[in-house]
């Protein structure tokens, strides 16, 4: 059975009980990345009115990687790039370093992202599993995300 990932106020429209993560979670755990993999950190880059995510770019030895991390829950992915309203979502090795911290991130897979959105244009749903508020519904079919990456990690305003 497939965990919902598309939690109501995931996309940080309309959230009853905010479950906001805070620029001090993420600058802990990149860090911790930049110490465990003799990385650079370029920069940190919170939220803003259409960005829902905090975003910091991390320079390696064989080029950068970008950490994300969602505003209202604490998930983290890696892209490959961040172009407005296009990430590459990847799969890093670094992800066992935020397991291994056990702070409570749960880093989402390129393939859980990736995953098709499937809306339903006569009921005006989204038929993935999900528990996402009816503000966040109209803005999904207003916005038309394509993956479930899109919603979680978004550039809506």
């Amino acid at each position: 059975m497939t965990e919902v990932l598309l939690l109501d106020g995931i996309s940080g429209f309309l959230i009853k009980d905010s479950q906001e993560v805070y620029l001090s979670h993420l600058k802990r755990l990149c860090y911790t990345l930049e110490n465990s993999s003799k990385g650079k950190l370029l920069y940190l880059k919170e939220p803003h009115v259409s960005q829902n995510f905090y975003e910091a770019e991390l320079c390696l030895e064989n080029g950068s990687i970008f950490i994300l991390l969602n505003s209202s829950y604490p998930f983290v992915a890696f892209a490959s790039s961040i172009l407005y309203f296009d990430i590459q979502f990847v799969d890093h090795s670094l992800s066992c370093v935020v397991d291994a911290l056990n702070i409570g991130f749960r880093v989402l897979s390129a393939n859980e992202l990736n995953q098709r959105l499937i809306l339903d244009e006569k009921t005006h749903n989204v038929i993935n599993k999900n528990s996402l508020n009816k503000a966040e519904i109209n803005q999904i079919f207003h916005w038309k995300p394509k993956t479930i990456g899109d919603v979680i990690f978004n550039f809506w305003d």
